[in-house]
């Protein structure tokens, strides 16, 4: 099988001087290493269907949400394989971060580069735009700049330096994070910043769990508290999954956790962020939890019973005990 002819990455295309090399494995597939999106590969249909010489079947916001999907298994071991099954899940349901989050994602960037090393990080617009989930260069340089108004971050040196990338061309500073900087940092590694959704960890399979969960949990408590609801599989991604994983239960406002399965994966991520002082409700089948209970560690918990057949008085239980989690309660006054 031979090498993609095209000297450009199939997924960012390489825009500003990115570099990227291409070659062919054993799997029929060809691997990319890109300055920005990483090390990845893509098999040989996915290649020929969506990405053979730049292929406009995929739009500029796609592009930057593979690529920032991609960014997060930096440095990992594990290879990271799109196929066309998996591209078009992808594409139905790709998004960029909100800007806040964008926002949380610099100053952890600039927090943890300093923390490796010492030293603060050269912001490079190009690579670090893709790293934060940002829609351009030029919204990132603008989020930039307000975290510098709002004195969360600031350059370090007075003069420009070399971009370790490019030292010949591109110039910058080094950036690090201002003391209020800082405790944002501690407050978002430590889950003290929550995001506008909540996580539920659940065994996958099970019909009329999965029905109960999408056909009324979901939309009942974005319809009655405005919180997304996410799974698993929601932030499931080509290669290891565990970093994101955790990184979407610390930043949840609260977790949900079905236990009617026994499912040794529900309980860790449950504990995960019990451990993290998050709120979490616990759901249990009610005939499970009449036969069996959960564990003894977990029984004694605030656990929501639900049934098939009692769907909606199961889902105003679990309203009402959101509600008191997260302090929210309806206004009393009349509208």
């Amino acid at each position: 099988m031979s090498t993609p002819q095209q000297n450009f990455c199939p997924i960012c295309l390489c825009a500003n001087g990115i570099k990227c090399k291409s070659c062919s494995t054993p799997r029929d597939s060809y691997e990319f290493t890109c300055d920005a999106c990483g090390s990845f590969e893509i098999s040989r249909t996915a290649y020929v269907s969506f990405f053979e010489n730049g292929s406009p079947k995929l739009t500029t916001v796609q592009r930057r949400c593979l690529s920032h999907l991609l960014c997060t298994y930096r440095g990992t071991d594990e290879a990271i394989i799109i196929t066309t099954s998996w591209i078009e899940k992808f594409l139905s349901n790709s998004y960029l971060p909100t800007a806040s989050i964008q926002a949380s994602n610099l100053i952890r960037l600039l927090g943890d580069k300093i923390r490796e090393t010492g030293v603060g990080h050269f912001i490079d617009d190009v690579i670090d735009s893709v790293r934060i989930g940002a829609f351009s260069i030029s919204m990132f340089n603008n989020l930039r700049t307000e975290l510098e108004k709002r004195g969360l971050i600031q350059p370090l040196e007075s003069d420009t330096i070399s971009n370790p990338r490019d030292p010949g061309v591109i110039k910058g500073h080094r950036y690090g994070l201002t003391l209020e900087g800082w405790e944002r940092y501690e407050s978002e590694r430590q889950g003290l910043l929550a995001g506008k959704y909540g996580f539920i960890a659940m065994k996958f399979g099970d019909a009329t769990l999965e029905k109960f969960i999408s056909d009324i949990i979901k939309p009942t408590v974005k319809k009655t508290i405005d919180y997304d609801l996410i799974d698993l599989r929601d932030v499931a991604r080509a290669g290891i999954i565990d970093n994101i994983m955790r990184e979407k239960i610390r930043d949840s406002a609260f977790v949900i956790a079905d236990l009617t399965h026994d499912n040794y994966g529900a309980y860790w991520e449950a504990g995960y962020a019990e451990g993290l002082g998050k709120p979490v409700i616990y759901l249990c089948e009610k005939t499970k939890f009449d036969n069996a209970k959960t564990h003894f560690d977990t029984n004694h918990c605030t656990t929501v019973l639900w049934s098939e057949e009692d769907s909606e008085v199961s889902s105003a239980e679990l309203i009402a005990t959101l509600r008191r989690s997260l302090n929210l309660f309806p206004s009393s006054k009349s509208i």
